[in-house]
């Protein structure tokens, strides 16, 4: 792990705003979100598969990696947020002191630490400070898929728009939801 920023003043500069997605109001916004990003991409089910079979050709790779540090940049982000959220509203700070690159399977990528969590009294806030990463992906991929849908195959932003959503779901169900 190699840090690289103190995040924790930017957290708290902007959790008015983006700590609002830890409230039940947030849970409906993500519902809304998700089922709206389903209902868009359920009817092209075939092309998701055809496209699929693309995913790792030699040119979508600089695409597919671009796409893969993006979303984790905001899945780490939602984990700091999370916990910045929760511990504020505990009393514990939720302090996120560390953000920078890791080495996961030989590519670098964003992690934040994260570990204040563990001063948290709730077990759920816990629980949603852990599930955080995954939660923001889903709904980058039900936005990804929306955008996917709405553009015409063979352009850039088709292209991108299918990358996120591929990494925002395939991936983080694969390895953050796979216990």
């Amino acid at each position: 792990r190699i840090p690289l920023w103190d995040p924790d003043r930017f957290l708290e500069r902007w959790l008015p705003v983006f700590g609002r997605f830890f409230t039940v109001k947030g849970l409906l916004l993500w519902t809304g979100i998700l089922l709206a990003g389903l209902w868009a991409v359920g009817g092209h089910i075939g092309d998701l598969a055809r496209q699929a079979a693309g995913v790792l050709n030699p040119k979508n790779l600089p695409l597919l990696y671009a796409a893969l540090v993006i979303v984790k940049v905001f899945h780490e982000m939602a984990h700091a947020f999370a916990c910045k959220q929760f511990g504020m509203r505990a009393g514990t700070g939720g302090e996120v002191h560390r953000m920078g690159v890791t080495l996961l399977v030989f590519a670098p990528l964003p992690y934040v630490e994260a570990s204040s969590a563990w001063a948290l009294r709730s077990k759920w806030q816990r629980i949603v400070v852990g599930a955080a990463g995954m939660l923001v992906e889903l709904a980058i991929a039900a936005i990804a898929g929306i955008l996917w849908i709405r553009t015409a195959e063979g352009t850039t932003v088709h292209a991108i728009a299918y990358n996120v959503m591929f990494v925002a779901s395939v991936s983080t169900l694969l390895f953050n939801g796979n216990p």
